[in-house]
């Protein structure tokens, strides 16, 4: 029953829904303005075929090939969404996988962050300090299938280095910056030793490794985040040991010129461990430090700093609602996973919309539709009746699932 499902849209009534294979009908501008105003609902989920979702990483929204991207590990792949029709429509397979498979990785789990270029190709951390890029282009031969594998070790850490983990690319140079989060010394025993993090400049044209920055005492390395105003790379330390860096220890955002390679400066968002950003309007950030803060990528100054939804990992910029997404728990007693919703200009908070299970929230601006990937866990497997989540209210117990959310107007004219 399952295999017929996946890559169907269920109905907000539980019935399938099944997208025409053109799209949605175009909308004038006027309404489209009107539903971006009003409030998000769940209109369904979309099932995912193979190992149920344990385990799984950042997710993207390609505007070019109109398709999601999700980092897979329970499936040892990417997961491709076709973000018009919500239909699952291939994956890239081939990776580390996660962490609690058997045998485990044995240096590190992958795919970790994933981001595609407009040459259609999608680039992912892997384990063992590996780049892999494989062609999503449907009318080439090589479909689907990984076309480079690069490294991105040192001799520092050696066979140690861990997983290339999250990415971000540089549209005007062509440059990847891929961050090696929690790498370990060469010649590490056991207790680990810890090394240095580090990330990784990669030509995306010739797929040559061209540079790196090291991070001395930092406790990690997150989201690389390309600032095309500023022609400079942002990405978040969460924080460094022994009261290092320029913020007391605590998390971070470092600017890093991509000719020189070098760090210039770094913004401080608060006593927090940074990690998730994403760019919006009038060069606004939001990055995730404790939970979501909105600053400003010219000076740092502080816009807002939401208090009504914590956590989280990955941040989304949405410019066909000019809305800022983060999944996480809101402050609800018990706290409930939610997807938090803010408004891209003013910072402002909009609207928290239970998710349970939902994580890492991305938008296809055309039509407005916002896809969170939706985790189950070992213990929901082996009693689905156990299973509250996002997919269990459609009846995929102990699966996980994508979850498809959209302005309310929208999901009233669906069920027309």
């Amino acid at each position: 029953m399952r295999a017929k499902m996946a890559g169907c849209l269920l109905s907000v009534l539980g019935l399938v829904l099944v997208l025409s294979v053109t799209g949605h009908p175009a909308q004038n501008r006027e309404s489209h303005q009107a539903d971006t105003k009003a409030p998000l609902k769940l209109l369904g989920v979309i099932a995912i075929p193979g190992n149920p979702l344990v385990s799984s990483d950042i997710a993207w929204v390609d505007p070019g090939t109109r398709r999601f991207y999700l980092s897979d590990r329970s499936n040892f792949g990417i997961d491709i969404i076709d973000a018009e029709n919500n239909l699952f429509v291939g994956r890239v397979s081939g990776f580390a996988g996660p962490g609690n498979s058997t045998p485990p990785p044995p240096n590190g789990q992958g795919p970790n962050g994933v981001l595609v270029t407009p040459s259609k190709k999608v680039w992912a951390g892997d384990g063992n300090s590996t780049v892999q890029v494989a062609d999503v282009d449907p009318a080439s031969p090589n479909y689907l299938k990984v076309i480079q594998s690069i490294s991105t070790a040192i001799p520092e850490c050696g066979s140690h280095c861990d997983r290339a983990d999250e990415i971000g690319y540089d549209d005007a140079d062509h440059l990847i910056l891929i961050a090696n989060n929690q790498p370990l010394t060469a010649n590490s025993t056991n207790p680990p030793t810890r090394s240095n993090p580090y990330a990784t400049f990669i030509s995306a044209d010739n797929y040559k490794v061209l540079g790196r920055v090291v991070f001395e005492g930092a406790t990690g390395l997150e989201q690389p985040l390309w600032v095309s105003e500023s022609h400079r790379f942002f990405i978040t330390v969460p924080g460094y040991r022994n009261n290092g860096g320029s913020n007391g220890g605590n998390g971070e955002i470092a600017v890093i010129d991509p000719k020189s390679m070098k760090v210039e400066k770094t913004l401080k968002p608060g006593e927090c461990h940074a990690s998730g950003e994403a760019l919006g309007p009038s060069n606004h950030v939001l990055v995730t430090c404790g939970g979501p803060v909105v600053l400003n990528a010219s000076d740092g100054m502080i816009i807002s700093r939401i208090t009504q939804i914590g956590g989280g990992d990955e941040d989304w910029y949405n410019p066909g609602d000019g809305r800022f997404y983060f999944t996480s728990e809101d402050k609800s007693t018990p706290p409930v996973e939610s997807l938090g919703v803010f408004d891209a200009q003013s910072g402002m908070w909009l609207q928290n919309v239970p998710d349970p299970g939902g994580r890492q929230a991305v938008a296809f601006a055309e039509n407005n539709h916002i896809f969170t990937p939706v985790r189950v866990t070992p213990a929901i497997i082996k009693d689905p009746s156990s299973d509250n989540t996002t997919c269990a209210q459609f009846g995929f117990k102990g699966a996980g699932c994508v979850a498809v959310f959209v302005h309310s107007a929208e999901g009233k004219k669906q069920k027309k």
